[in-house]
């Protein structure tokens, strides 16, 4: 704890998530074939895939490939690729990528033991993959994958893949229903005639507001540790965020990178009246933000929710956040639908009279807090200046014992007031 003149200042700690792992592959020799078993593992946070199976033995590798063959028709795959247009990752892949797409996608749903895929290259099976699982939070099952690649010398005849699974299709099938059931409780308040910012702005909160973060929870890399458990990391966060919007006919994807300490992170792209918009619930949750922080006074404190990555742009995500773009990622360059925007709280200059409308609805509204957010730094600099530093903040907040607590995050250019 800090303290400027009769100001109480409070600093929040951001904690991130870890950072993918790289491809593991290991390789067995049987006759003139070389067979190779691969995975997509993700560390800790942000473990998206991986694949348990012990390949040291080749009766177990052969073994694995006995299962259910299932041929995949044209008709099916014309369908699939039908039904795919719409979803961000599968409409920036190539054709021949767009192929390999459903063919994955139509072996994890349907658990095929043994899907020849179009092609030879392995390193293309890796980034469709990922871009299967960024498209389709509902496949909560999967773990990772495996493939035998048959060559002979050099020459690469074909390449056999395997989903690998975290539940047998009848679990699948029961935690499916449960997870119908907890959406429904989930929606159960949200008027479904609001506008789809509206929407986007419940999800949020209501995620932040049920969701735990823990990065002890089951089944945190998937949707079944917010709707069945109460409890997940980023990634988790914002697949069920992925799911809920989608359902809501609310374009969104996942979005996989990094932040300012270098590690990890999970959160969403979402599309509101034509413009896309950035979505990080995990850094709007205060369990999040107070997880490795022992500060009495900071935790009990601490905002239950921070709306500064609600509908943020590229600009703003950037200060904090580096993408890890598997695909060319659009320009978010709208304001539109920010939070703060909406609110009547983005400054575009150090507007009081702006501020004291903003303090007094607020007070109206029996609001905990009041945050406002700066365009620019410059603007930033002056308001904290003058508000924190020369103390005007007195003007418009009635501070006990002559004390106000606040909070500031130069790099979101915010700062937040207990009223």
């Amino acid at each position: 704890m800090k303290k400027i003149g009769c100001i109480l200042l409070c600093s929040l700690v951001i904690n991130g998530c870890s950072m993918p792992g790289e491809t593991t592959r290991n390789t067995i020799t049987e006759k003139y074939n070389f067979v190779t078993e691969s995975s997509l593992p993700y560390e800790e946070d942000t473990q998206l895939y991986s694949d348990t199976r012990d390949t040291d033995s080749e009766k177990e590798s052969q073994e694995s490939l006995k299962g259910e063959k299932r041929e995949f028709t044209d008709e099916e795959k014309s369908d699939m690729l039908r039904k795919q247009q719409e979803l961000f990752y599968f409409s920036k892949l190539e054709i021949t990528q767009q192929n390999l797409y459903v063919e994955i996608l139509y072996a994890l749903e349907n658990y095929v033991e043994e899907m020849e895929v179009s092609t030879t290259d392995t390193d293309e099976i890796d980034k469709v993959f990922q871009c299967v699982m960024m498209d389709h939070p509902e496949i909560f099952y999967v773990s990772g994958y495996s493939f035998v690649k048959y060559a002979l010398g050099d020459e690469v005849r074909k390449i056999v893949f395997k989903g690998t699974y975290i539940y047998n299709q009848e679990e699948k099938e029961h935690r499916e229903l449960q997870i119908e059931e907890a959406v429904k409780v989930f929606l159960t308040n949200l008027d479904l005639e609001c506008t789809d910012y509206e929407k986007v702005k419940y999800v949020y909160e209501t995620m932040i507001h049920t969701t735990e973060y823990d990065m002890a929870a089951v089944d945190n890399q998937n949707i079944c540790s917010v709707f069945l458990n109460h409890a997940s990391v980023c990634q988790g966060y914002a697949k069920a965020v992925q799911y809920l919007l989608n359902k809501l006919n609310i374009p969104t994807t996942l979005v996989l990178g990094t932040v300012e300490n270098g590690d990890g992170h999970a959160w969403n792209m979402v599309k509101i009246e034509n413009e896309y918009y950035y979505v990080d619930a995990t850094w709007g949750d205060a369990s999040y933000r107070i997880q490795n922080n022992d500060e009495p006074q900071l935790i009990s404190n601490t905002p239950s929710i921070s709306y500064d990555y609600l509908c943020v742009s590229t600009e703003e995500l950037s200060r904090t956040h580096s993408l890890s773009e598997i695909v060319p990622m659009p320009l978010c360059d709208s304001l539109d639908a920010n939070y703060y925007v909406r609110e009547g709280a983005y400054f575009l200059e150090a507007d009081y009279e702006q501020l004291a409308g903003l303090v007094e609805r607020y007070y109206a509204e029996n609001r905990e807090t009041v945050t406002i957010r700066c365009s620019n730094d410059t603007v930033y600099q002056q308001m904290w200046n003058e508000l924190l530093g020369e103390q005007k903040i007195f003007r418009y907040i009635k501070g006990e014992n002559n004390s106000i607590m606040y909070t500031d995050l130069p790099k979101q250019r915010s700062i937040t007031f207990w009223l």
